[in-house]
């Protein structure tokens, strides 16, 4: 589904469910879709429909079980930076509206992570990881609020994201420190730093216990290294395996103007999609995938450095355009969808903005 930028703020603002239809509509009672499918542009058959409108500036959703969903914020409205949503009559449209979270909360897009896992409501700030147990029947959760993990370090990429595996692991993003470990960051011809002193917290993802509270970053291991920001996280359940969509590397023609043009700089680098196994590494901050030529490049930052040591590098599933914000990945596990979707990853582009004097691109699912 492809977005405008007119079409994508709307969403901001308004939560989409898109539906599948079979020609059954009441057989399988699926709520009539709007007219306009809101703006949308959707593939044949799928329909959408506005559930609720004027919530705030939504960023992460989760849906339980029951058709509940819960929304994080990108900025508290109400003193909270939680929304829940329940359809009593079953017609698309919110009936209740509810905002709960008793915790600090942030601004901009510190509010970074919504996921639901063995009963509990898990969120996330840039710098803490809350969860609060669900209540059969209620919408809010009413118990206390629970500190999961603590991240006090700070980090120029501060997006918490979460997965969960089936073995009781939660797995969180720690992104870079810097857009690519320069020696003074985001300054033009700043050579990298080698080897790039970030790994040790930063620019990978950790597991941890999912059921422990009061963690640190000491209390996991990392699991994978090499990732600027691996914001777009979910755990595959039919492979029994992580993967993420990693945002890459900002302002290749502004930092080196003579190796880069402003259409190079535009499109590049590919916003890669890793399947993720222990280990891992993704290359960053020394390369760069080439979506175009399908390759790994040497950052310019690192051009005649000796990488031999680096080790070996995982290949991306594939590497979407520059400066698309991967946002975040949900596998698709039901049955209304075709077949052909069935285990599909659904990636959310939010758009960037790092594409001057080209237009931002990325707005779409």
């Amino acid at each position: 589904m492809f977005l405008s930028k007119v079409q994508f703020f709307k969403l901001v603002s308004i939560f989409i469910w898109s539906v599948f239809q079979f020609n059954c509509r009441q057989q399988i009672n699926l709520p009539e879709g709007d007219k306009d499918n809101c703006g949308l542009f959707l593939p044949e058959k799928f329909e959408a429909v506005v559930v609720a409108d004027s919530i705030g500036n939504a960023r992460h959703i989760a849906v339980n079980n029951n058709g509940d969903i819960y929304i994080k914020l990108t900025a508290a409205k109400q003193d909270s930076g939680n929304v829940a949503i329940r359809d009593v009559n079953k017609d698309g449209k919110a009936d209740e509206i509810a905002y709960f979270g008793d915790y600090k909360t942030e601004i901009g897009y510190g509010p970074t992570s919504m996921r639901i896992y063995n009963g509990y409501i898990y969120f996330s700030t840039g710098s803490t990881v809350y969860r609060q147990k669900l209540t059969k029947g209620n919408l809010v959760p009413d118990s206390e609020t629970e500190v999961v993990l603590t991240d006090d370090t700070p980090s120029g990429h501060i997006a918490n994201t979460l997965a969960f595996d089936d073995s009781g692991n939660m797995y969180v993003n720690f992104g870079s420190l810097t857009d690519n470990c320069q020696v003074e960051d985001r300054t033009p011809l700043s050579p990298g730093q080698y080897p790039c002193p970030e790994f040790a917290e930063h620019a990978g993802i950790w597991k941890f216990d999912a059921n422990k509270t009061n963690q640190t970053q000491k209390d996991g291991v990392r699991y994978a290294t090499g990732l600027r920001d691996g914001i777009a996280m979910d755990w595959n359940h039919a492979t029994n395996s992580l993967y993420v969509v990693q945002h890459g590397r900002d302002d290749l023609h502004r930092i080196w103007p003579e190796l880069y043009s402003e259409w190079e700089s535009a499109v590049l680098p590919a916003e890669e999609f890793f399947e993720v196994k222990e280990g891992m590494n993704g290359g960053w901050p020394y390369y760069y995938f080439d979506q175009m030529q399908e390759k790994r490049k040497v950052s310019p930052e690192y051009l005649g450095v000796d990488l031999s040591d680096v080790g070996e590098l995982a290949e991306p599933i594939i590497g979407f355009p520059g400066h698309w914000g991967p946002n975040d990945l949900f596998f698709y596990g039901g049955d209304q969808f075709p077949n052909r979707y069935k285990n599909g990853a659904f990636i959310a582009f939010i758009g960037g903005g790092r594409r001057a004097p080209y237009p931002i691109a990325g707005f779409v699912v």
